[in-house]
């Protein structure tokens, strides 16, 4: 390790660290990296050698009250501190957003250890960071802990593995990624090193990373504020303390050594900010390895938390061995994995695997097998055939278990957010089980039991809160408009802990479910969407029976559907609309849509003679629509727009447009009385009168006539003859190809209908009653002999 950080600064380097680690001195520094078994393993040497009176960690001083709940015999890592801050003030930025982090533990995190340790020696042990609230008012937008990042994470290791000193020296190593440098040096050999000289590796490389961190990046991080802060901290206990120990990510080590070197220089004060106290929350939360692993989203830390946490029990266990075992025990398992699944994995594999991962060790220069070659062992021996989608089970199997399934507890007297326990006591009062991690099945009568209605109520909430709680098998769906006739829903629940994982993610947005569900929801509606993803939004609110929370909503909703110029989001936000005014009786509401509705109606009667350049495929959505908002017109409270739907349809028949289109809205001008039978058929025999491809699109009329005036077919006797005469104009491959399209259209009708339409048919062809059914079946083949030997006839005429 010296060779590869050899470098002019080595000077610096002995400095520091005869500054850091004296055990003669009142303050000893362990710099460390997040979940790193070899720091964790030495930091523990550390603390029984050096024996202090007090232990510092890095970390929000608002956690020091939840330390006892955190070292509690009873609490099994992994383990995470949420924490969580409402900026009413403004104090990060004008929008006022909520903010969100975790701060995971395993066994194998150093700073666990650390208070672990405090306990055990009845040492004193706190943490000495800024609150999570200051960190981000002292970050930049964008940069440290306001990152845009789907998991916020406290941890900032991230500085000790990007930066352009990284990208060389794992250049000069010769390896693939900055984990594999960091497992090769810190962690395999670094178990292998005394203390003192780890740790002086440890600085060494975090001055290298710091040296090509600029001042102006450090203070945009937040870096600086907080380095200011718990360096006053640390000299607020030597003057309490003789022997205190400093643990602190390693980026951060340097700076806090020179700024409590010098005890004469005054440090730059950091006043915090007056917040109300329902403005932060912390809390202590169960987490799992999955969560912790640094490959699933979280950006700190090491990667494979599974293996790296086996990795130190085996050190904890004095094995000299650790690396060797823990990659035996992996190859095994995996091996075993597969022979369960696809079989055809020998002993010999494993036997050749093994083989290779030591070999590969010895040849990379590697004093023990890590997870690398763990990985290319078992690609090389495992993987039957070329590697692909079809053959990565082998690594999929290993990724799956050196990453764990661990989920960790806490003990019984740790406090639980308000919104988790308004959660269980909400399954207490539905009766509904959470002791057990099986999966339940209820049935609900939702019209007929207020107890039914109130339990899918609290489920939608659980689903819109993505708990992961709760999903419908089984019932009518508001959001799809599917399955409205069923009465009954069916739900399967489980709980699981990341069921509370989720909550305490949401409770920076309330005390309750139900008030979550309502802040998330408006904060939403106040994001750039459309009417239909407003209604969609409208309509699970519904679903989820918050009836106080929806006049804001609908306020916005408002606004929404006024600002919307996408003709079909209108249409579907009608759509939505109708229905939801249409469920009022069935879910026992009152919900006044009749504005919205309004609102929707007159945006798209003022959108509708931009319809001229309908495309074909949008022709069926907008029939729906047009049918619709003249049903609307029927009722009287929409009247006074009727006049103007009426006027929009007339011109925008003044245009040439789709004549499917047309049919639809001359159907709805026949049904309003605007227009007469004569003029429709004036019309249609327009189209046969016109071109080629004007008489085959007459199918398409007849389909957009039939969904709006079916009745037309009955009144009198000329329609009929005037469909007549357009089926005789056609050839007969012509009427193959509009075939598909007649029959949708008369797929409107009813069979009653339909016999009736023959019955006019026959008539019109001179055929009465029975006699209908007394015409005797010409065969296929005798039609077709028929028709070739006439066209044969007429050819030789």
């Amino acid at each position: 390790m010296d060779e590869v950080l050899r470098s002019e600064e080595m000077d610096q380097i002995e400095e520091v660290f005869a500054e850091a680690f004296s055990y003669n001195r009142p303050a000893v520094y362990f710099p460390v990296r997040h979940h790193s078994p070899a720091c964790a393993w030495h930091l523990k040497k550390v603390i029984e050698e050096y024996r202090p009176d007090c232990i510092l960690v890095e970390g929000p001083i608002s956690a020091n009250e939840l330390l006892a709940v955190m070292t509690h015999e009873d609490t099994r890592a992994p383990i995470a501190i949420y924490y969580s801050y409402r900026d009413a003030k403004g104090y990060i930025s004008e929008e006022k957003e909520d903010y969100k982090c975790y701060y995971p533990f395993l066994d194998c995190s150093p700073e666990l250890v650390s208070v672990r340790e405090g306990v055990k020696r009845g040492i004193k042990a706190e943490f000495i960071d800024l609150p999570y609230s200051e960190i981000l008012i002292a970050s930049e937008i964008g940069r440290g802990l306001l990152k845009k990042e789907e998991k916020s994470n406290y941890n900032d290791d991230y500085l000790l593995s990007k930066n352009k000193y990284i990208e060389e020296l794992v250049a000069k190593a010769g390896l693939r990624s900055f984990d594999e440098l960091w497992e090769k040096y810190f962690e395999i050999e670094g178990m292998q090193e005394s203390t003192e000289q780890f740790v002086k590796h440890m600085l060494a490389y975090c001055i290298l990373s710091r040296h090509h961190s600029g001042e102006a990046d450090l203070e945009a991080e937040g870096c600086l504020s907080r380095e200011a802060f718990m360096a006053q901290k640390i000299r607020e206990k030597e003057k309490d303390f003789h022997k205190i120990l400093v643990v602190t990510g390693g980026f951060h080590t340097p700076a806090l050594v020179k700024l409590c070197r010098d005890k004469t220089v005054p440090l730059k004060e950091y006043p915090l900010h007056a917040m109300e106290k329902e403005a932060e929350g912390t809390y202590l939360m169960s987490y799992s390895m999955e969560a912790c692993d640094s490959l699933n989203g979280y950006a700190s830390g090491m990667p494979y938390p599974g293996y790296y946490q086996d990795i130190y029990e085996e050190a904890e266990k004095n094995n000299l061995r650790a690396f060797e075992d823990t990659a035996l025990k992996y190859l095994v398992a995996t091996g075993g994995a597969m022979r369960k699944k696809e079989g055809g994995l020998s002993s010999y594999d494993e036997i050749c695997a093994y083989s290779m991962l030591t070999g590969l060790a010895s040849l990379r220069g590697k004093g023990a097998p890590g997870v690398y070659e763990l990985f290319d062992s078992i690609l090389a021996c495992f993987v039957k055939g070329e590697y692909g989608p079809s053959t990565e089970l082998p690594l999929r199997i290993l990724k799956e278990k050196l990453t764990g399934n661990g989920i960790g507890s806490l003990c019984k007297n740790a406090s639980i957010p308000p919104i988790v326990q308004d959660f269980e006591e909400r399954c207490r009062q539905f009766r509904l089980n959470i002791r057990s991690t099986l999966s339940n099945e209820v049935t609900l009568e939702i019209f007929s039991s207020k107890r039914h209605r109130d339990i899918s109520k609290f489920f939608y909430q659980t689903e819109f809160l993505n708990t992961a709680f709760a999903h419908k098998v089984k019932g009518p769906n508001l959001r799809t408009k599917k399955d409205k006739n069923l009465i009954r829903e069916i739900w399967k629940y489980k709980w699981s802990s990341q069921v509370v994982a989720a909550l305490i993610d949401v409770s920076v947005s309330g005390a309750s479910m139900t008030e979550a569900c309502a802040a998330i929801a408006l904060k939403r509606m106040k994001e750039e969407m459309n009417s239909r993803e407003g209604t969609l939004l409208l309509t699970q609110m519904y679903e989820m029976g918050m009836k106080e929370q929806l006049p804001g909503i609908m306020y916005r909703m408002e606004t929404i559907l006024r600002r919307d110029e996408d003709f079909f989001s209108l249409v579907e936000a009608l759509s939505g609309l109708i229905m939801l005014e249409e469920q009022n009786r069935l879910y026992q509401t009152d919900l006044e849509l009749s504005d919205l509705i309004g609102t929707a109606c007159e945006k798209i009667i003022f959108l509708l003679p931009l319809m001229a350049g309908l495309k074909e495929e949008d022709v069926p959505s907008t029939m729906t629509a047009l049918q619709s908002l003249y049903q609307l017109m029927q009722r009287q409270e929409y009247q006074d727009k009727a006049e103007l739907f009426y006027e929009a349809l007339e011109k925008l028949l003044q245009v040439q447009i789709q004549a499917g289109l047309e049919g639809c809205i001359r159907g709805i001008l026949y049904g309003s009385g605007r227009s007469g039978v004569s003029e429709i058929e004036q019309v249609c025999y327009g189209y046969m009168a016109g071109t080629h491809d004007k008489l085959l699109s007459g199918a398409k009329l007849f389909r957009g006539l039939f969904f709006t005036a079916r009745d037309l077919v009955f009144v009198g006797d000329s329609f009929i003859g005037m469909m007549d005469t357009f089926l005789e104009k056609l050839s007969e491959e012509d009427f193959m190809g509009i075939l598909p399209e007649l029959r949708m259209a008369f797929g409107y009708f009813t069979p009653r209908e339909i016999d009736e339409i023959a019955r006019k048919a026959a008539e019109h062809h001179g055929i009465k009653g029975k006699e209908l059914l007394s015409l005797r079946e010409i065969s296929p083949l005798i039609y077709k002999y028929g028709k070739d030997l006439n066209d044969k006839v007429l050819n030789r005429m």
